[in-house]
């Protein structure tokens, strides 16, 4: 009787202890987390920039010779970028500056003319019904939202100096993993105790074939999405259609809120250039987004890791309400590397299921690509 009360006892004082070392370490997150950002988006570089790295490994080419290599073509290919692309889409960009304020103008006058009310009425209808005086304090709040986006968006309005610094920080701590990637793993794996050594190398493999294999979809929706929004506004008559290809490609890395904030631009250049095709525009970004989070992302993804969409929306909220627009921009890898240490560390190390799908095993999550 003696003996159960105290392994009752030991128990639960492992619990609390338990307990209360993963409140410090949230406490402890809390107060670096802008750090902590900043070395999970070097870990993704770094895990994007090594794809070269495995092709010329994979062919017998010595480590170091194979990071010379490949950070001299990747060096070639930002430099022609530059010379050949950049420039043409910068002017695209100046134009597209531009337009912005004159699409708001036009939208302005459309309602005040009464055109609205002639070629949409039930929408005139709606809106005569709707008290503005009551949306005053709404709109204020939009309107502080709205600006605080915007800085986040667009940080060297209000502090190039920290823009840099951060990605200058991101740029070398990304180069000192990818040059020596086996001291971090092993310093990471030396911080638990010797018996779970092997089975964090485990994890870790996991969650680098998990990166890998997000990086692999994300980047080909990516193209795709760009690729795709040019063709279909090239379709339409729309100009600009390369500058605007570019932003809805780049902000698809952000589900369910990119394509919302990609269709600011792209509304705007077509109310100016082309009022009466606006909705064909509205079809066209939210009908590219929808085959792009319904179809194309999750047959990218595939097995290799299989993100419940209600799971990223949520994580999208947690990590933009906590962490900011930086916690909202790699809330989705971050998200998957959590469902990861959950399914490793408390389903199959605490729980003891380890009836895991094959598909979900570390040996069977090899990516083709990054």
């Amino acid at each position: 009787m003696v003996t159960a009360n105290n392994n009752q006892l030991g128990l639960t004082t492992r619990w609390v202890l338990v307990a209360f070392l993963i409140v410090i370490g949230a406490i402890a997150f809390w107060l670096v987390r802008d750090i902590m950002l900043l070395l999970l988006a070097s870990v993704i570089l770094a895990v994007l920039v090594s794809a070269p790295i495995r092709f010329f490994l994979r062919r017998g080419v010595p480590h170091n010779l194979a990071v010379v290599i490949s950070l001299l073509l990747m060096l070639v290919v930002v430099v022609l970028a530059v010379l050949l692309v950049v420039p043409g889409l910068v002017e695209q960009f100046v134009v597209l500056a531009r337009i912005i304020p004159q699409a708001i103008e036009q939208v302005q006058e459309f309602i005040n003319s009464g055109q609205l009310n002639a070629q949409f009425p039930a929408l005139a209808q709606l809106l005569a019904q709707i008290d503005l005086t009551s949306l005053g304090p709404i709109l204020e709040q939009l309107g502080g939202v709205v600006q605080n986006i915007t800085s986040a968006l667009f940080p060297f309005l209000g502090g190039i100096a920290n823009t840099l610094v951060g990605l200058i920080v991101v740029l070398f701590m990304s180069l000192y993993f990818i040059t020596d990637p086996e001291l971090y793993q092993q310093g990471v794996i030396k911080l638990v105790p010797i018996p779970y050594r092997p089975r964090a190398q485990q994890i870790l493999e996991r969650l680098d074939l998990t990166l890998r294999g997000f990086l692999q979809a994300k980047l080909t929706s990516m193209l795709l999405m760009g690729v795709g929004t040019f063709i279909g506004l090239s379709l339409l008559g729309i100009p600009l259609a390369p500058a605007l290809g570019t932003i809805n490609g780049v902000f698809s890395f952000v589900p369910n809120f990119g394509p919302l904030v990609a269709l600011i631009p792209t509304l705007a250049v077509a109310i100016v250039n082309a009022p009466e095709r606006w909705p064909w525009v509205i079809l066209l970004i939210y009908g590219l987004s929808l085959v792009e989070s319904q179809f194309i992302g999750p047959w990218l993804m595939s097995e290799q890791i299989k993100l419940p969409p209600v799971l990223v929306l949520v994580g999208q909220i947690v990590a933009g309400i906590f962490l900011g627009f930086m916690g909202l921009l790699l809330a989705v890898p971050l998200t998957a590397m959590v469902m990861v240490l959950v399914e490793e560390i408390y389903v199959k190390d605490i729980l003891g299921d380890r009836e895991i799908p094959a598909a979900h095993r570390p040996d069977t999550l090899e990516p083709d690509g990054v």
